[in-house]
């Protein structure tokens, strides 16, 4: 629904349209966050085992900046995971793929990195010059033999331990943070969206505090 209306209006109409409903303290906030928005780093998740180590992930990605989070081949019910994420769900560009081909057809000019436990590479070496999507496996299985074909590179997290594997959002975030982090620092600035794409994310961000039913009636009414 909240696509049909971004398709519908222009997404300076939707802000000029719904800012009036927002307080000052809200539209200041959801600023800071768009200020900080990395739509250059995805990250994706091949076949889950447990849609709820997953749908962590999802809450950790945001919570570092993330826009896109993609599910690839997941079971995952209507409504599930509303604890785990703790709403950020509102937030992200959750993208559905039913095959990892599907996938692999719209990730774009995005470098792939997967996550293997036996990679030469480090979370170090990850190049920050270009999109790059992170694509992490099945907790029990790893990276399916078709996913780990299509990658450009492998990357393993580095282990100190006597522990032989990480849990999947526990390894995310370490390498969102880490990745992030360094990237951040190249750029020398916190967010890299372009113009119209902070446009259009404040679109949705506006239509996403206010509710897609009340965002609609005002839009209409306009």
């Amino acid at each position: 629904m909240i696509q049909e209306i971004l398709k519908t209006y222009p997404s300076q109409k939707i802000i000029e349209t719904l800012q009036p409903y927002l307080s000052e303290e809200r539209i200041e906030g959801m600023n800071a966050v768009l200020s900080h928005r990395i739509h250059g780093v995805h990250v994706a998740i091949e076949a889950p085992y447990d849609i709820h180590n997953a749908l962590a992930v999802v809450r950790t990605a945001e919570a570092l900046g993330i826009g896109y989070v993609h599910f690839i081949n997941a079971i995952m019910k209507k409504g599930q995971g509303k604890s785990t994420t703790k709403g950020t769900l509102k937030w992200v560009h959750l993208m559905r793929h039913e095959t990892l081909g599907e996938f692999l057809q719209e990730k774009g000019d995005f470098l792939l990195a997967g996550a293997c436990a036996d990679a030469s590479l480090t979370l170090e070496d990850l190049p920050t010059d270009r999109p790059l999507c992170f694509l992490f496996g099945n907790e029990k299985e790893g990276l399916t033999a078709e996913a780990q074909k299509a990658c450009d590179l492998y990357f393993s997290v580095p282990m100190f331990g006597m522990v032989e594997s990480l849990n999947l959002s526990v390894a995310a975030g370490i390498s969102l943070y880490d990745y992030l982090k360094r990237k951040r620092q190249e750029m020398e600035k916190q967010g890299d969206l372009d113009p119209e794409s902070l446009l259009n994310e404040k679109a949705h961000f506006y239509i996403r505090s206010l509710g897609i039913e009340l965002s609609s009636r005002l839009l209409e009414r306009e």
